[in-house]
């Protein structure tokens, strides 16, 4: 149990949302030394509730034979409102689910500074801003940019015109480069388009949580 009588909701809240971890998978509670040199890489300390979770809930995963888990979606987003979280990444070299693999993998397509937790069956991400234009918040990474893809071809014709080379960019590449330039059609910074609040804290993300039987999952 965690010793913090303050943080004992957590367990309460795992326990009551049940979790379980893949057999075969190796799990082992972070160091602080994992600590630092996430800190090192993010520029910034993890929130006090997150890194009570990575503490005891790395490589879980949610719900049991009678209900799922989901998390809300708080605005509008192409994908609904809301999401079934996949396994949570641990704080582990060497997991297959890495939290710090992550990192390099999204380099370029999710704000610096903002770290991929968790991710749904449709390959989007649930991410956690450490360093961010948010810190602490919570938010759903659309990989597909799907709130875009109609304008796409129309904003890479209009970057291609003002003498930039689209081909030479990603997907988040131009949409970001688009978002700069259009900053009156824009509702939040250029890097973080195509990302959908969930949750202003790490807490109020877990407490947010709630089961549903899987007649009612999609």
């Amino acid at each position: 149990m965690i010793e913090n009588a303050s943080d004992a909701w957590i367990d309460e809240r795992m326990s009551a949302l049940a979790f379980r971890r893949l057999e075969g998978m190796p799990w082992s509670a972070p160091a602080d030394e994992d600590f630092k040199r996430l800190v090192a890489t993010l520029g910034a300390p993890v929130s006090h509730e997150y890194r009570q979770f990575l503490s005891r809930y790395g490589a879980v995963l949610l719900g049991d034979e009678d209900f799922a888990v989901k998390a809300p979606i708080s605005e509008p987003c192409p994908w609904g409102q809301q999401v079934k979280p996949g396994i949570f990444y641990p704080l582990l070299p060497g997991h297959p689910w890495s939290l710090e693999e992550q990192l390099p993998t999204y380099h370029g397509r999710i704000p610096d500074g903002v770290l991929p937790i968790t991710h749904d069956a449709g390959g989007n991400l649930v991410c956690l801003d450490v360093a961010g234009r948010f810190p602490d918040s919570v938010w759903f990474w659309d990989h597909e940019q799907r709130w875009f893809a109609s304008n796409l071809q129309d904003a890479a014709e209009e970057l291609d015109t003002a003498g930039l080379d689209a081909r030479r960019l990603s997907v988040h590449g131009i949409i970001r480069e688009w978002a700069r330039r259009h900053p009156a059609k824009c509702d939040r910074p250029p890097d973080y388009m195509g990302m959908y609040r969930m949750a202003p804290s790490f807490a109020k993300f877990l407490r947010g949580l709630f089961r549903v039987s899987y007649d009612d999952v999609g």
